[in-house]
């Protein structure tokens, strides 16, 4: 009598655990949901009606993991892990194929770049390539108002890779002699890069 007691009593909790856990999970899915749709371009990932237009027309599908399509319902899932960790969010050309054909008019770009800074902050890039490059992209452009292609290599390449150096050291060379490469930066006007960033931070804090 005493041990069917017991036993019950361990099923009891057990239950509640897993109500627990399922409650949890509920909150964390919620929770995401809420924080992408606050995003730029993720303000009607609620509205996506999964009809695969957007996948269809990718031009960049064979290289990602997960299609857009896919991504936006993982994202409804809550699942962020997967989501901010896939190659789809850097492999994305930003080309606007999949945002001019979406019939609820989801900004799938925008939202990849949001889903990118979010990865790097909450450090689940798988390849720091990646983000190295996005990170160091902006910095220059940022600093100069365009992109100095010279100084981004520089800042990407390995020094410890002897035939990479190799090969960009002649391939720039090429460049320079045709007056395609110049090593210095022309640098414009940059308050608008600023203010731009500025207003892109204050959109995904609020």
């Amino acid at each position: 009598m005493r041990a069917r007691k017991l036993s019950h009593e361990k099923d009891k909790l057990t239950a509640q655990a897993k109500t627990t856990q399922i409650g949890v999970r509920k909150e964390t899915r919620r929770d995401f949901v809420k924080e992408v749709t606050k995003m730029p371009g993720g303000e009607k990932i609620l509205e996506c009606i999964q009809c695969g237009s957007c996948a269809g027309g990718c031009p960049s599908m064979f290289a990602m993991d997960y299609s857009p399509m896919q991504i936006i319902k993982m994202i409804n899932l809550g699942m962020k892990k997967e989501v901010l960790s896939s190659s789809t969010i850097w492999v994305c050309s930003l080309c606007y194929t999949c945002a001019t054909r979406c019939p609820r008019n989801v900004d799938f770009p925008t939202l990849m770049m949001s889903l990118r800074n979010k990865a790097i902050r909450e450090k689940l890039v798988k390849d720091s390539t990646k983000s190295n490059f996005h990170k160091y992209f902006f910095e220059i452009v940022n600093k100069y108002g365009r992109m100095h292609t010279p100084e981004l290599i520089v800042k990407l390449l390995d020094i410890t890779d002897l035939h990479s150096l190799l090969h960009n050291a002649r391939l720039g060379l090429r460049l320079f002699k045709i007056g395609k490469l110049h090593l210095r930066a022309t640098k414009i006007e940059t308050s608008w890069v600023s203010s731009i960033r500025e207003k892109t931070d204050q959109e995904e804090i609020q």
